[in-house]
């Protein structure tokens, strides 16, 4: 039995051997391998939605990678590419408007089946009260919201978030009443969906859980 596996155990030494040596040849590209995974690891843990949900906040690096990704629908001549919910969060900040984006603070994205969940602090200062009815009288300077609606590309550079509905501290607001909060958070009182400043190169937008696909405009 010693006879069979002694040279089952060389073979067993020199190939170990032989990958050490090769390992060593190639250690530049194995350790530029490695940190590529880990910054792939890093990049995902980043955008991952908190709770494991199709959520995400704006940040820095997930602005960054929209737009590289966007960048390839021009450049690159992608038809389309995925955006993660952090990411969408980014560019919803970016591109809504102004009037309208700095009413809220700590804002929270989440992508749904064709919509958009908008959660943030809003400002109530130009709440009105007539809508907000009796819960005016217990508001304070900044309250948490929750609207959704979906996200739609109008026109080359142009888009707008519809806002369907709206809860203020958790209670809902009618329906009808929707448009004019809108509509007075823009001071456009014939106003009544958001502007949103999109990409260009960006003729689309399709939102499901866990990203988003924007599609490029159609090739010659």
């Amino acid at each position: 039995m010693g006879c069979v596996t002694a040279p089952l155990k060389a073979l067993g030494c020199l190939g170990l051997l032989g990958a050490l040596a090769i390992g060593y040849l190639y250690r530049d590209r194995v350790v530029d391998e490695g940190r590529r995974l880990l910054h792939r690891f890093d990049s995902a843990a980043d955008s991952a939605p908190p709770d494991g949900r199709s959520r995400g906040r704006p940040g820095s690096r997930a602005l960054a990678g929209a737009r590289a990704k966007i960048d390839s629908l021009n450049g690159w001549r992608a038809d389309s590419v995925v955006l993660t919910p952090s990411e969408v969060a980014s560019l919803m900040g970016q591109g809504l408007a102004p009037a309208f984006r700095k009413e809220l603070d700590s804002l929270e994205v989440e992508l749904l089946d064709g919509e958009v969940t908008v959660r943030a602090r809003l400002r109530t200062a130009r709440l009105p009260k007539d809508v907000v009815g009796p819960l005016a009288m217990a508001l304070r300077e900044q309250e948490p919201v929750e609207a959704t609606g979906p996200l739609r590309v109008t026109g080359p550079g142009t888009g707008e978030w519809a806002v369907r509905s709206f809860h203020l501290r958790g209670f809902p607001i009618p329906a009808p009443a929707v448009k004019r909060l809108v509509s007075r958070a823009l001071r456009d009182p014939a106003r009544e969906t958001v502007p949103w400043q999109v990409p260009h190169g960006v003729r689309s937008v399709r939102v499901r859980p866990g990203g988003a696909t924007l599609y490029g405009a159609p090739r010659p």
